[in-house]
C-alpha cells in the first residue's frame, strides 16, 4: 500500500502550521468558485469609481462649500449695510486700467445684482462643483475656479472696452468663474473612465445651456462668461493628468486648498467696499494725478506743488458730457500780486497712459499753454533746481 502523501501533508499542516484562531478551519471545506471565467479589472475599477463619485458629500467639497458661504456672507452684508457695491467693488475698465485697482478682479466675484442672480449662480456652482471637486481634488478646483474668474474679469474689462471704448460699465458676479467650473466638469466627463457615457455628457451640456438661458439678459456679460469657460477648459486640460495626482491629492493638498480659499475669500469680501457709498470713496485716480511729476526732469509732483502753494485746495472727480472721467483741482493762489482762483482739469490720455492737463484757468479765464507753463513754474519755483 502506497503512502498517502496528501493526507500526511494535511495532517502536518494542521498540527504544525495552523494559525491561531483557525481551529474550526478544515481544508476540505467547500470552496466558493468564481462563476465567470475571470474578473475584468477595468469593470471593477469603473464600478468602484462610480460608487465613489456618486456619493456627494459636503466633506468631499470643502472649497466649493467655502466659496458658497463666502458669497452668502457678502450677499447678507450687502442687504444689511446697503451699498453701491457694483461701483465700489465691481469690474470697470476705468478703475482697473486707469486707476490700477486690480483688486476688483477678485472682489467682483463675490458681488451679485440681486437675489435671483445669487441663487442661480450658487445652485450652478453646487451642481457642478460637487461633481468636479471629488474628482480632481480641492486644490485643482480652487485653481480652476479663481483662475477662471480672473480670466473672465480680464476679458470682460479689456475686450469689452475694445469693442465699446466710450461706454462706462460695471460688472459683477461669479458667473465667469462658474462657467469655468462647468467646462472643467464637462471635460472630465469626456475624459474620465467612469463618466464617459453619453447620458452624463448630455446632462452636463443641458445644464450648461439651461444656466446660460436663465442668466441671459440685457446686462449679462457674455464675453466674461466665454472667457471664464475657455479658461476653465484650458486649466483642467493642463492640470488633470495622472502624473500630477501626487501633487493634487492627499490631506496636505486639501488643507492647502482650504487655507488658500479662506484667505482669498476673506480678501474678496472685505475689500469689495460693501456698505460704502460710491460718492464717499476717495477715488484713487486723484491720488494718481497727485503723484504724477509736473516736469519730466524734476521730481516735483502736482500734489506736492498745488497742495502746498495754494490755499483751500480741493480735488474732485466727475464724468464729462462725453463720459470721460475728469480730475479737477480748485484752489486760491497769489499770482502777479493778485488773489486768484485757480482751476485745473486733468483727463486720461490712453495713448501715453498719463493724466494730462485739459484745462487750466485763473478766475474763470482759460490760459494758453505758455501761460499755464509760466504759472506752474511760478508755483514750483521753490522745488526746482
Amino acid at each position: 500500500m502506497e503512502p498517502d502523501y496528501n493526507n500526511n501533508y494535511h495532517n502536518s499542516y494542521q498540527s504544525e502550521f495552523k494559525p491561531n484562531g483557525f481551529d474550526d478551519l478544515h481544508l476540505d471545506d467547500e470552496v466558493y468558485e468564481i462563476k465567470s471565467d475571470r474578473i475584468n479589472p477595468e469593470d471593477f475599477y469603473q464600478h468602484s469609481q462610480k460608487k465613489r463619485y456618486s456619493e456627494v458629500s459636503l466633506r468631499n467639497m470643502p472649497v466649493v462649500l467655502i466659496i458658497i458661504l463666502a458669497n452668502l456672507l457678502a450677499g447678507i452684508m450687502c442687504i444689511i449695510a446697503g451699498s453701491d457695491h457694483f461701483e465700489t467693488g465691481g469690474l470697470n475698465y476705468q478703475y482697473i486700467h486707469n486707476n490700477k485697482e486690480y483688486i476688483r478682479l477678485l472682489t467682483y466675484m463675490f458681488l451679485h445684482a440681486n437675489l435671483p442672480h445669487f441663487i442661480n449662480n450658487m445652485v450652478a456652482l453646487y451642481l457642478f462643483g460637487s461633481r468636479l471637486e471629488p474628482r480632481v481634488g480641492s486644490l485643482r478646483t480652487a485653481i480652476i475656479y479663481f483662475g477662471s474668474g480672473l480670466a473672465s474679469g480680464l476679458v470682460s474689462v479689456y475686450v469689452s472696452h475694445l469693442i465699446n471704448p466710450d461706454v462706462i460699465r460695471f460688472a459683477a458676479g461669479a458667473s465667469g468663474a462658474i462657467f469655468g467650473v462647468m467646462c472643467a466638469t464637462l471635460f472630465t466627463n469626456f475624459s474620465s473612465k467612469t463618466d464617459s457615457n453619453k447620458t452624463t455628457v448630455i446632462v452636463s451640456i443641458a445644464l450648461i445651456v439651461v444656466y446660460a438661458l436663465i442668466s441671459n439678459g440685457a446686462n449679462v456679460d457674455i464675453l466674461g462668461h466665454l472667457g471664464g469657460g475657455i479658461a476653465g477648459g484650458i486649466l483642467v486640460f493642463i492640470l488633470y493628468h495622472d502624473s500630477l495626482d501626487g501633487a493634487f491629492s492627499g490631506t496636505v493638498s486639501t488643507l492647502l486648498a482650504v487655507i488658500l480659499t479662506l484667505i482669498i475669500c476673506f480678501i474678496g469680501v472685505t475689500r469689495a467696499g460693501i456698505g460704502t457709498k460710491a460718492s464717499a470713496m476717495q477715488d484713487s485716480r486723484i491720488d494718481t494725478v497727485k503723484e504724477q511729476q509736473i516736469f519730466q526732469d524734476e521730481s516735483i509732483t502736482f500734489g506736492q506743488c498745488l497742495d502746498n502753494k495754494c490755499t483751500d485746495p480741493e480735488w474732485t472727480i466727475f464724468s464729462s458730457a462725453d463720459n470721460k472721467k475728469v480730475v479737477e483741482f480748485n484752489g486760491k493762489v497769489v499770482y502777479n500780486n493778485m488773489n486768484s482762483s485757480l482751476k485745473i482739469q486733468f483727463t486720461y490720455d490712453e495713448a501715453i497712459s498719463y493724466w494730462t492737463i485739459n484745462y487750466m484757468g485763473l478766475n474763470g479765464t482759460a490760459m494758453d499753454s505758455n501761460g499755464a507753463a509760466l504759472l506752474l513754474n511760478y508755483l514750483c519755483r521753490d522745488y526746482l533746481n
